[in-house]
């Protein structure tokens, strides 16, 4: 096996998909490709960080005691309808049998099972916004693993320049705004580049900055009309994420630069940008 096909491989090993001989084959590459296995283990341990990371929330109390209480009502009339069915005349003329569904289930308890989803459906909807998992957190790690993807599967960029002139136009041709993509690298965050990405349920824009050894990747997408905000920022699994709005885009900055260079870089960005 080489490198093309274990790469190829990778998810479905991951996830536990694979035949037994297939995984053999990548246990085996792993062992002799120092490569692969980094990226095996990194891959794993993104993994095991957006699991950590997504919230879990439980259903309502109330919803539970509602669906407890309908299932014993449901049961406790189950002994009365077989009682009621005994004593009937032995030759009483042969009423018909309750329609079924799905291998016999009987009418009403699909009655039943749907009235069980309509009222999880209700409560789900009914539920307050506290209970539920914050957007921006759902999309703070759709951000990080976004990040780690760009620098794992050496997709960095899908223009790489230090010109901004060659960088903006590539973008203009590929997306339906037109993002500013400013030269900070007298500031010392020099611009490496540009690709395509999604998220949010849309196309957006990453600019690669570079600052030491380290990347940072900002995220911009078309901010919704009259859209205003503080500046928030997020640290999580050794990660910092910095998100700002002007008038006119959603700004996300991922890294794993500390804090203070993140703030500074977002500073000399919108110094930059103000300009024009």
């Amino acid at each position: 096996m080489n490198c093309e096909e274990a790469t190829k491989l990778m998810d479905g090993y991951l996830d536990g998909e694979l035949d037994p001989i297939t995984n053999q084959a990548i246990e085996q590459h792993l062992r002799d490709c120092p490569n692969c296995d980094q990226a095996y283990k990194t891959h794993r341990s993104l993994i095991r960080a957006i699991g950590n990371a997504t919230p879990y929330y439980n259903a309502p109390a109330e919803l539970r005691e509602r669906i407890q209480s309908s299932l014993r009502e449901e049961i406790a009339e189950r002994p009365i309808r077989d009682v009621a069915r005994d004593t009937q005349p032995l030759f009483s003329r042969k009423r018909p049998e309750p329609r079924t569904l799905l291998l016999g289930t009987p009418w009403n308890w699909l009655a039943f099972a749907a009235a069980i989803i309509f009222a999880a459906i209700i409560a789900l909807n009914l539920v307050p916004r506290w209970q539920r998992p914050e957007a921006d957190q759902f999309l703070a790690t759709q951000l990080i693993a976004s990040h780690v993807r760009s620098l794992m599967a050496n997709h960095l960029t899908d223009v790489a320049s230090s010109d901004q002139h060659t960088v903006k136009p590539w973008l203009d041709t590929k997306v339906d705004f037109a993002p500013p993509v400013p030269d900070l690298s007298s500031e010392g965050f020099p611009l490496v580049g540009g690709r395509l990405d999604y998220l949010d349920g849309r196309p957006v824009v990453a600019l690669i900055y570079q600052r030491r050894k380290h990347f940072i990747n900002l995220f911009v997408w078309p901010a919704e009309s009259n859209a205003t905000g503080d500046t928030k920022a997020i640290s999580r699994q050794g990660y910092q994420l910095l998100h700002w709005v002007d008038s006119d885009f959603n700004y996300w900055a991922a890294s794993d630069v500390n804090a203070n260079d993140l703030q500074t870089f977002k500073q000399q960005f919108e110094a930059q940008t103000s300009r024009h």
